[in-house]
Parts: structure tokens; sequence; C-alpha cells
């Protein structure tokens, strides 16, 4: 095929782009950690939706918009950021609580379930690392194809198919984690590890 060497640079640029530490992954193996691989698979699922929305927008037109008006990238970035910094704070929520009612002790309403497909999806359009890899695609990998359309179903279907086996891989390594999770001082470690991580995820992003 005429542009398999591309298609093929393309899956390669996906997957190490994917696998890579920055918010999504972190955020999935704290899910996972917590959740497990099932409960993960809606926000898992989310983040494919949302960056496939991304990249076609990008694609379309939308990357030149970003590249006139770098400014919109600064304001994602803040944004991206401070939602980070409210995650992590939710997730470290029973952490910080005080272990002195251990039979009644509820779950926060917030931190007591894994992010849903639609918070998943939108918090890809604050998320400077999505933007980057979104941008950086679209004018590599621009040989694909002639065609605008078909060259964006076919980023699309690539990163999606990377975002699926890659956050994967992340969840598994939190799900690994989840036998620590037994409740106790353990769980406690566990939460402000996974918060610390989101944490440094946030720092990352204004650090640009």
């Amino acid at each position: 095929m005429e542009h398999s060497g591309t298609l093929l640079a393309l899956a390669n640029f996906a997957f190490v782009t994917s696998i890579t530490p920055g918010p999504n992954n972190f955020m999935v193996m704290a899910s996972g950690a917590a959740f497990g691989w099932w409960g993960t698979l809606r926000h898992m699922l989310g983040i494919a939706l949302g960056f496939s929305l991304m990249m076609g927008a990008v694609v379309l037109g939308f990357g030149a918009v970003l590249e006139r008006f770098p400014h919109v990238l600064v304001t994602l970035r803040v944004g991206g950021a401070i939602w980070l910094m409210w995650l992590a704070w939710q997730l470290a929520g029973a952490a910080l609580k005080p272990a002195s009612v251990p039979s009644t002790s509820e779950p926060e309403p917030e931190a007591a379930r894994p992010l849903t497909l639609f918070e998943a999806a939108m918090f890809q359009w604050v998320n400077p690392k999505a933007w980057t890899m979104a941008v950086a695609a679209s004018a590599a990998y621009s040989g694909v194809s002639a065609d605008l359309v078909t060259r964006a179903l076919v980023m699309i279907v690539t990163f999606a198919v990377a975002a699926m086996v890659c956050n994967s891989a992340w969840v598994l390594a939190g799900k690994a984690l989840q036998r620590l999770m037994t409740g106790g001082d353990s769980a406690r470690i566990v939460n402000l590890v996974m918060a610390a991580l989101v944490v440094v995820s946030a720092v990352l992003i204004v650090m640009g």
C-alpha cells in the first residue's frame, strides 16, 4: 500500500505518546486501583471518544486556529491544571479524613465513583498533552492520505485503538495496587500516592 509506511509511523507515534505518563494515564491508574478495569471502562472509552473528536477537529482545520492564537493553548493548560488539582483533592479526600469512625465511614460522593464517559471526554479538551499530540500528528503524518476526511478517519481510529490499549495497561498497573486498598493505612497510602501523581501531572502541565 502506498501510504503504509506513513501509517506504520503514525501507529508508532500514537502508541508511544499514549503509553508515556500524562494526565490521562495517571487518572486511569488511580481509577484502576480504586475500581478495577471494568469500573474504569467508561473512563477509557471517554478518553478515546474525546480525543477522537479533538483529532478530527484538528485535522479538519482547528489546528490552524491554535497555531494562530497560541494563547488558547495556554488557557487550556491552566484550566486543565486547575481541574486536575480539584480531582487530586477529591481522590485524597478519604485519606485526609480523620480515621476516628471506622464503622460508619461512608465514601465521599464525588470520590466514590470513577469518571463517566462524558467527564473523561470533556477533560480531553482541557488536556494540553492531548492537544499537543493531536496537532503534532496532524502536521507530521498528513501524508497518510491525500483526502482530508480519510486522513481524519485514519488518525481517529489509530489513536482510539492506541488509547484503549495503552490506558488498559495503566489501569492494570493500578489494579495491581488494589490488594493494598483493603482498608486502614494501606488504603490511605495508596489514595495519597495516586493523588500525588495527579498533582505532579498538573504541575507538569503548568510548566509546559
